[in-house]
């Protein structure tokens, strides 16, 4: 049985049917197998073995990759990081585990490369003199029917218009070969050579091989006795492989590679390996478009570059066109050749072909001239229906590359997204492709080391990849999909309102398959039955099927197939329909192959509703959908009843038959067909029926009494919703009798609606009553009273209908009265206190109203006096307080201020006065009142007089307001006792004139308060004063000075432009009135300076002596304590000895100051710049005079 297994994701347009590629099959896989091909290196020229068959092994991910040779011990494994590439890997080429392929027939050493995550693998041949690679293509890629796809081996250009060649161009041994390898056990094989083979097959002669897994047969073309070119090794091109039923009775996939051990293309070409593996037919296009390899060194796009094209047909009768012009001149039944135009050609076919591209070395065999790099390549192109959007792939430095191209044909609107290594290719190497308007040719050379590359776009591409070397080359397809071309596969969403084409379908949306053949089919079979989520899911064969039309896709027809019936799936996900299809065309075991239908599951618009609840009989049922849409936009709704109704809006409303339950279908529908669905049941729930009783008529005082007497056919009432048409309502949880008072009169309408425990209500019971009105009581009061007197009443009660019959009086005071008239009467009170006086009415009709009452007050006659507080001062606040204080009976407080103006409070005994003048004999009266009728007797209080307030006054009298200065302090004010000072810096009592100074600089801001005898207080009134601060002048230092001498005072002060100087005595000054004036006294004098600030007109004053020196004096001590008076040890008289020197010493003997210059730096008590302690230190002064006198003593340094 033929195990065949093709991914198809179903894809259709609702109008008609487009081509579309719904496999995943590319280059990209978990598992490969290739062959060590013969290489005319191995045996045939010294050094012979020296090539090296190196893998490529390409991730993206993290991958786990071990590389064995069957039927030997030998096995490597690496792991590869994601995005990198590993070029580790050097397939054993002697001894036990040698993988090479010498001969013809059937060798052990497959060579099988296993990944735990799918990955790209090159396989690259190569030493000092030979280079060939290919592109592997994954175990879930092979096929059961190949040709195998060489080159001629006795040529040098292989076809016109080359010239004739008298040379040989290949030499021996160089064999044309291919090779099949098995991936499976009990693989059987049918093998029909082209030509005759090295041992003795037959062309057109079918050969059976048996292979096992990791097995290959060789085939390699027979050479001929001489090294000429006639002799050559035979073309292999043309072989047929096919796979046929085994020990098992299947057929088995395999793998198929083709290649040379040794060509030239071209006259004077080094001569080169070829390898590749070798697409399976299934796998063939019917569109191809090409360009010719660069073979420079400046990336010249346009550089006149010819390769050779072979174009095979599995059917002679294949139309092909090359750029719309009908191909003749088919060579041996299998292939066209030919030189390209050295732009691109566009190759068409009404029926699969395999095309492959020969670059020449770079002598490009029709010039005279040689290029030294580049040579012979080989490699298979990808149809543009095989054509992938992402690619990973290899550039290699083996083999001496000096130079790697990247040649990409991609479609105008891919174009501006294409990228290599997230690069834009130089739009100086993009050309439009010359016999494909729709299409562009993008060449990248591609520098740095060997490394991994990849090329995007957002359409796909075709691609190849190939180096140039000194004499050497290399090249292969970058990245291909290897889908079986034999069929496709589509859907269309039976809802599809659109004329788009459905890439999938959705849960529980109806979705019809339909298949592509590219032949007719005898017999069909779904099987349905092992998709379980699919309904409906019987397994169908069709024999004979009619196709519902035919498709022309890439020049190819396809018959159309289908299924005339809905399906539908219940959850998401991705399904495989088995399918099989049997036709006389097929080429297998059993004229079938087999697919899985991909049918992609997304998860649709999301269908739900809600529904008004509870759901009654009586009422219609409100559903409301809630479909949330994703990334569909909806265009249709279906409710469906168990009715058999329907409805066709967004929301609706049902009113339901009988009660039960009911089942809702609600379906939303998208454009593109896809269906949201959900089904809820709903319970429809019988009413109850609302009824009760009711006493009837009543007053308005009074309540009406009810009873209910609802009744429901299943289940209970939960609550009874009471409405009595006053504005009262009420839920009660039971049905038990009940009271319910009315406040007004009047016809009322009661109403019940009861609901059942299901939420249904019933309708409402209505039932009306008459409230009589109630008559109201009420009537007034002359007043309050002290005791023995007595209280008028007058009845004000009123009755809206009918008529007051009966006054019932209630006087507190143990006294009743029942009056069958309202007129006006008085109740005497012989006690005291608070007493409620009560009355009800009764009108003709019975009714009753409700009890009015009022309190009134029977006191004892009060008594009341007064005290006062305050002084007796204008303005100032007099309090005064009644004697009598509240008691039980509210009392009204009255005063009379005796200045025109009065007060009454009903809530305090105490009152507050002020008078604004100056009165006499002022009179208050004061009376308490109770209410009428009973007011105390008035109460009086006198003041003789109310005192005016004296005026506060003062001024400041200040010659120079200065710190320390005298500041004198007057006043005006009269029939004052008491003076209130604050003088900014303190307070006092002082009585005017008086003198105070200030001992700091400020503004001072000063007030006063004074009071007369009365006590009474004047207004404070304020002024203020500015006092300045003193200047500080410093007369500098002593001088000492020989008589006739003269010196400079050094007085100092700062911003001395701002004073006055007067120097005294002025005799003997060269000025009186300048800071330094210049001093010459023949005798020791005092001088003093005086500093007067020119503003404000402060002082200050300082001393210094001029000291006439008469005779050396050496003073006993100074104190250098830095306050810039005696801070040095002055010596006068020394100046008169010049040669003098002067040491001191300390305590321990140790020469604390010396020196010859005292006089311009005599000691400032420091040694080495440290302060000396206070104590004594001793002397020696050498004058150095004719008498070399010397004095010895003591100093003291005091600080």
């Amino acid at each position: 049985m033929m195990r065949l297994r093709v991914s198809i994701l179903l894809v259709v347009s609702l109008l008609s049917f487009v081509f579309s590629f719904s496999q995943d099959k590319s280059n990209k896989g978990k598992e490969f197998w290739l062959g060590y091909g013969y290489c005319w290196v191995f045996d045939m020229e010294a050094p012979t073995n020296t090539q090296e068959l190196v893998l490529y092994l390409s991730a993206e991910q993290p991958a786990t990759v071990t590389v064995s040779v069957n039927s030997t011990g030998w096995s490597q494994t690496v792991n590869i990081p994601a995005n990198t590439v590993n070029a580790t890997i050097r397939v054993p080429k002697s001894g036990v585990d040698d993988a090479r392929i010498f001969n013809e027939g059937l060798f052990n050493r497959g060579v099988h490369i296993v990944s735990d995550t799918p990955i790209v693998v090159y396989a690259h041949a190569y030493n000092n003199m030979v280079s060939g690679a290919t592109m592997l293509m994954p175990v879930e890629t092979y096929g059961y029917k190949y040709y195998s796809l060489n080159y001629s081996q006795s040529t040098s250009g292989s076809s016109p218009p080359n010239p004739p060649i008298t040379t040989t161009q290949n030499g021996p041994a160089w064999y044309s070969w291919f090779y099949v390898i098995a991936s499976e056990d009990n693989t059987k094989l049918e093998i029909t050579p082209s030509d005759t083979t090295r041992n003795g097959w037959l062309p057109g002669q079918t050969y059976t091989v048996n292979l096992n897994k990791g097995q290959l047969y060789n085939v390699m073309g027979k050479l001929g006795p001489s090294n000429k070119i006639v002799d050559a090794s035979k073309d292999m091109s043309g072989s047929k492989v096919l796979s046929v039923p085994g020990a098992d009775g299947n057929c088995h996939p395999v793998a198929v590679f083709s290649g040379s051990g040794g060509i030239r293309l071209c006259k004077n070409d080094g001569g080169e390996y070829m390898q590749q593996q070798v697409f399976p037919t299934q796998a063939w296009g019917t569109r191809y478009l090409t360009y010719h390899t660069l073979n420079n060194t400046t990336t010249d796009i346009n550089d006149q570059f010819k390769n050779f094209y072979r174009i095979a047909v599995s059917d002679p009768t294949t139309v092909v066109k090359r750029n719309g012009v009908v191909m003749t001149g088919l060579i041996n039944n299998f292939y066209y050749e030919y030189l390209d135009s050295l732009g691109g050609d566009y190759i068409e076919a009404d029926k699969p072909v395999l095309m492959g591209q020969y670059t020449p070395g770079g002598n490009r065999c029709y010039l005279a001239s040689q290029f030294a790099y580049g040579d012979p390549e080989m490699f298979y192109l990808s149809p543009v229906e095989q054509g992938r959007s992402d690619v990973l792939f290899y550039a290699t430095r083996n083999a001496n590359i000096d130079f790697n191209y990247l040649n990409v044909i991609v479609s105008n609107a891919g174009l501006a997204s294409l990228r290599l290594d997230g690069a834009a290719f130089n739009p100086a190497n993009i050309r439009p492709h010359p016999n494909h308007p729709g299409y562009s040719v993008a060449v990248a050379r591609i520098l740095g080391a060997a490394a991994q590359h990849r090329l995007v776009s957002d359409s796909n591409f075709t691609a190849t990849m190939y180096g140039l070397g000194f004499f050497e080359s290399y090249g292969y397809n970058v990245g291909t999909n290897i889908n079986n071309l034999n069929h496709y596969s589509t859907i269309k969403n039976t809802f599809n309102t659109t004329t788009n084409i459905d890439s999938f379908t959705c849960p529980k949306s109806p979705v019809r398959l339909f298949v592509k053949l590219g032949y007719q089919a005898t017999s069909i079979h779904w099987k349905l039955s092992q998709v379980a989520t699919m309904t409906p899911n019987a397994d169908s064969i069709i024999n004979n099927p009619v196709p519902v039309t035919t498709e022309l896709i890439n020049g190819r027809t396809y018959y159309i197939y289908t299924l005339q019936q809905d399906f539908s799936f219940a959850t998401t996900g991705t399904y495989f329909i088995p399918v099989s299809f049997t036709a006389t065309v097929i080429e297998n075991c059993s004229q079938t192959e087999y697919a899985q239908v991909k049918v992609v599951v997304k998860p649709g618009p999301v269908s739900n509703f809600n529904f008004s609840s509870p759901a009654c009989l009586k009422d219609s049922v409100y559903l409301t959908g809630t479909a949330v849409p994703g990334i569909f936009t909806l265009n249709n709704y279906i409710w469906t009843f168990d009715d058999a109704t329907t409805q066709t809006t967004v929301n609706a409303v049902k009113k339901f038959a009988t009660a039960g339950n009911h089942d809702v279908r609600y379906r939303v529908i998208a454009t593109n067909g896809c269906v949201g669905d959900t089904t809820k049941t709903i319970n429809v729930f019988d009413s109850p029926v609302a009824n009760f009783g009711v006493t009837n008529p009543i007053c308005q005082t009074d309540s009406v009494f009810l009873t209910d007497s609802t009744l429901i056919s299943s289940g209970t009432i939960a609550s009874w919703q009471w409405n009595f048409g006053d504005g009262n309502t009420i839920t009660r949880t039971n049905n038990s009798p009940f009271y319910h008072h009315y406040t007004a009169p009047g016809p009322y309408t009661i109403s019940l609606v009861v609901n059942s425990n299901n939420g249904c209500k019933s309708d409402t019971m209505r039932r009306s009553i008459n409230v009589f009105i109630s008559p109201i009581a009420k009537f007034g009061y002359s007043g309050n009273i002290c005791v023995t007197d007595s209280i008028r009443f007058t009845d004000t009660s009123s009755v809206a209908v009918g008529t007051i019959t009966s006054w019932q009086w209630n006087f507190g005071d143990g006294n009743t009265l029942i009056r069958n008239n309202n007129s006006a009467f008085w109740h005497p009170y012989t006690t005291t206190g608070n007493f409620v006086v009560s009355l009800v009415v009764f009108s003709n009709n019975g009714c009753k109203s409700d009890t009015f009452r009022r309190t009134v007050s029977v006191n004892n006659r009060p008594s009341a006096t007064m005290t006062n507080t305050g002084l007796p001062c204008i303005d100032s606040l007099q309090r005064f307080v009644s004697s009598y204080t509240a008691g039980a009976s509210p009392a009204t407080w009255w005063w009379d201020f005796g200045d025109g103006q009065n007060f009454s409070s009903t809530t305090s005994n105490t009152a507050s006065h002020s008078y604004s003048t100056g009165l006499t004999n002022i009179t208050i009266r004061h009376v308490v009142n109770l209410g009428a009728g009973c007011v105390s007797d008035t109460a009086t209080f006198s003041i003789p007089l109310i005192n005016p307030n004296p005026v506060a006054s003062f001024t400041v009298i200040a010659d120079t307001a200065c710190v320390n200065k005298p500041v004198q302090f007057n006043s005006s004010s009269t029939g004052v006792t008491v003076w209130n000072w604050n003088f900014g810096n303190g307070t006092g009592t002082n009585a005017p004139p008086f003198i105070r100074t200030y001992s700091s600089a400020n503004t001072y801001n000063i007030s006063l308060i004074v009071a007369n005898a009365a006590g009474c207080r004047s207004l404070p009134v304020t002024n203020s004063i500015t006092i300045n601060p003193n200047p500080s002048i410093n007369a500098g230092p002593d001088k000492f000075l020989n008589t006739g001498g003269s010196t400079t005072l050094d007085a100092t002060i700062a911003n001395p432009s701002s004073y006055n100087f007067t120097w005294t005595p002025s005799t003997f000054l060269s000025a009186s009135n300048i800071l330094n004036p210049t001093a010459t006294p023949d005798i020791t004098t005092d001088y003093s300076i005086l500093a007067v600030d020119k503003i404000t007109n402060c002082t200050d004053i300082d001393n210094v002596t001029v000291n006439i020196i008469t005779g050396l004096y050496v003073p006993s001590g100074f104190t250098p304590n830095r306050d810039g008076k005696n801070d040095v040890w002055q010596i006068p008289g020394l100046a008169l000895y010049p040669d003098a020197l002067v040491q001191v010493f300390n305590r321990y003997g140790e020469i604390v100051y010396q020196t010859k210059d005292y006089n311009s730096r005599p000691w400032d008590g420091k040694y080495k710049g440290t302060d000396q302690p206070n104590g004594v230190f001793v002397y020696i002064i050498q004058l150095n005079d004719a008498e070399k006198r010397m004095l010895k003593g003591y100093v003291t340094i005091i600080r």
